[in-house]
């Protein structure tokens, strides 16, 4: 079996129930025994560890496990939902194409003060996807984002504050294009 780090094991699990992945070898057998072979434990070491994160992720209330029609079923939760969207987030990066096509995408937020810890997520996710700040609350990028925008502002609450726009000219383009690279 893969060495997992601390909590790993747990998001792979959770990950693949939101895939769909888990459910039906979970409905197929119970005791989770489908479920254990797919991270191919090389001992009962492993399969208690397995075991452990389906406990952990229950406890932690990301899923349920019951009993239904004498097979075990294994259902993720709305948190447990929730939490797939933050590993998401966390994992989420822009494709760069190999040749640029052109245009620039143009990210802009006005989201109210009393959302301001959204306002502060947006602002620190947008950066960590690479687009570059042309004023304190405006973006740009030579590369497709409008659906990583678009998750983003919903995943914060606040998708109807932010403006994307697509544009072939843009000032300060000689210093945007050394940023990125691209010509």
């Amino acid at each position: 079996m893969k060495k997992y780090e601390r909590g790993e094991l747990a998001k792979e699990i959770l990950l693949g129930l939101a895939a769909g992945g888990f459910i039906v070898a979970c409905l197929a057998m119970p005791g989770l025994t489908k479920i254990i072979p797919l991270f191919k434990p090389k001992g009962a070491k492993d399969r208690y560890r397995i075991n452990q994160a389906f406990q952990k992720l229950q406890k932690n209330k990301l899923v349920n496990i019951y009993i239904k029609n004498g097979n075990e079923v294994v259902e993720i939760t709305k948190a447990g939902k929730k939490k797939v969207l933050e590993y998401n987030l966390d994992e989420m990066k822009l494709k760069v194409p190999q040749k640029w096509d052109g245009w620039w995408r143009i990210v802009m937020f006005d989201i109210p003060q009393s959302k301001k810890r959204a306002r502060d997520a947006v602002s620190r996710k947008i950066k960590e996807l690479g687009l570059y700040p042309i004023q304190k609350s405006v973006f740009v990028s030579p590369y497709l984002c409008k659906n990583e925008i678009d998750f983003v502002g919903e995943f914060f609450g606040v998708r109807d504050h932010i403006i994307y726009i697509k544009a072939k000219e843009i000032e300060g383009v000689r210093e945007l294009k050394k940023h990125f690279g691209v010509s």
